[in-house]
């Protein structure tokens, strides 16, 4: 097959499927998101849009590799704050990848191992960055998850041909860069190198595709360099696994390269420990959360919930400003209280008005302009709310007793929003801001106990103390 043939195939078929245009969206608004200096609060709504996204960005950040930064991080917004938009937007965009193929996977064996094996690279990658304090930790394992993508296309998009590819390798008749040369007409390295200009992904990563071959004594002189360098390593690591290579022999494979790759041994041990654990836990924790119905309404243990949300945000906002903690606290309140849709209002005092700022929930980003009322008194339920001494709760605004109280602006921008809890964030007995959160169409015929009120009240006098830190500074 001739190489232009072989990718207007690839790039038609990618097509045909429907899988690839999202693929493209997902990276061009991560590199979006990179490049435009966003807050931690529009970072994390970035995230939160996607569920099982910002899930598994709270399981890595929660993984041994970044437990010195200490305490377990429970929400997306810490985790920004503990490893910055940069690595969070590497972690998303490796995540997203992988996410990918696991989503237009055909049920066989060789897209299981050519996952796994992706997945277990990625993680060697990312213990060994992490263990030498090397800040583009999360950019290597990009470079190493893309240096897996030639071999999950041909399995994904020319599943006979790498059947042909992995029975000459099986065989001993060539290796896999060869065979594959043989069946397809190009190298796994350019297939990998079209793909990453294809997504069009930074030419720092594009660049590391096509590596010279490491010997121990190589020397790299460039970030580049050790980019590829650190991807090749890890491949080899994770290919051997997959063979179910002892671990001694990883380690030797490894430590052959420690040197140009300024590693330590121990380094190299605890790498090889931790891509077997964290590869097993996200393989367990995704097949439960496959299996876990969707949650509907308020937890049984929110006040468990608010209570551990409320420790870290105190933990964590002693020297945050407002922008920093509001998304923690809003997110904090988000999670323990399984809201659909979570957002914040603060006061403009110039133009008396309060206007939506921040908002977690599928579809908030685009309504946020949608949200604002003018400070005045109105008898309606965002008032009412702005006067009251703690949060109030509404069980149903579709009751003919609160309909009437629910302002035009809100219903047309959540026409089918039933429970609603909005909590007054007061300086000096003046309500400065709003948090505000609902529970979709499920409707809370109980609401919250005063124990859980009590809670979220706690929360927005944390947002206050921001207000006031920042109105310092």
């Amino acid at each position: 097959m001739a190489k232009n043939g072989f990718f207007e195939t690839l790039w038609s078929r990618m097509a045909q499927q429907g899988d690839f245009p999202t693929l493209q969206y997902s990276v061009d608004n991560i590199f979006k998101t990179l490049h435009s200096d966003l807050s931690v609060g529009d970072m994390a709504a970035s995230v939160l849009s996607d569920f099982s996204l910002s899930q598994k960005v709270i399981r890595l950040a929660n993984s041994a590799m970044y437990r010195s930064f200490g305490g377990e991080v429970t929400t997306v917004s810490r985790a920004i704050l503990v490893l910055g938009v940069e690595a969070i937007s590497h972690l998303t965009l490796g995540v997203q990848l992988l996410d990918y193929f696991h989503g237009v996977a055909p049920s066989r064996p060789q897209a299981t191992k050519a996952l796994t094996q992706a997945l277990v690279a990625g993680e060697i990658t990312r213990a060994l960055s992490n263990a030498r304090g090397i800040n583009e930790g999360e950019e290597a394992v990009v470079c190493t998850l893309m240096h897996h993508m030639s071999r999950l296309l041909l399995v994904f998009y020319f599943p006979d041909e790498w059947e042909r590819v992995q029975a000459l390798c099986e065989s001993g008749a060539m290796s896999e860069g060869d065979a594959c040369r043989e069946i397809v007409g190009v190298t796994l390295e350019e297939i990998a190198a079209a793909a990453a200009a294809k997504w069009r992904l930074p030419g720092l990563i594009a660049n590391t595709m096509s590596h010279r071959t490491l010997t121990p004594e190589t020397t790299l002189e460039t970030h580049a360099d050790w980019l590829g360098a650190m991807a090749q390593v890890s491949s080899q690591a994770a290919a051997a696994m997959g063979r179910d290579a002892p671990p001694e022999e990883v380690e030797a494979l490894l430590n052959t390269h420690a040197r140009a790759l300024g590693l330590q041994s121990v380094d190299i041990h605890f790498a090889i420990h931790q891509a077997s654990e964290l590869s097993a836990s996200i393989a367990r924790a995704e097949t439960v959360d496959a299996e876990a119905p969707a949650q509907q309404g308020k937890p049984k243990d929110a006040l468990q919930r608010l209570r551990q949300g409320l420790e870290e945000v105190r933990r964590e906002g002693a020297g945050l400003s407002v922008s920093q903690l509001a998304p923690l606290a809003l997110e904090s309140a988000m999670r323990a209280l399984n809201f659909s849709h979570c957002f914040l209002m603060v006061l403009n005092p110039n133009a008396k008005r309060f206007v939506a700022r921040l908002g977690f929930g599928n579809g908030m980003r685009e309504k946020l302009e949608q949200f604002s009322f003018e400070e005045g008194f109105v008898p309606d339920i965002f008032h009412f709310a702005s006067i009251a001494p703690r949060p109030l709760q509404f069980e149903d605004t579709l009751d003919a007793e609160v309909a009437h109280r629910v302002p035009r602006w809100y219903r047309d921008a959540m026409p089918d929003t039933r429970s609603i809890l909005l909590a007054p964030v007061k300086l000096r007995n003046r309500c400065v801001a709003l948090l505000c959160g609902d529970w979709g169409d499920t409707c809370l015929p109980d609401g919250l106990t005063e124990a859980e009120l009590g809670a979220v009240d706690d929360l927005t006098r944390e947002i206050a103390a921001s207000f006031l830190r920042s109105a310092a500074q």
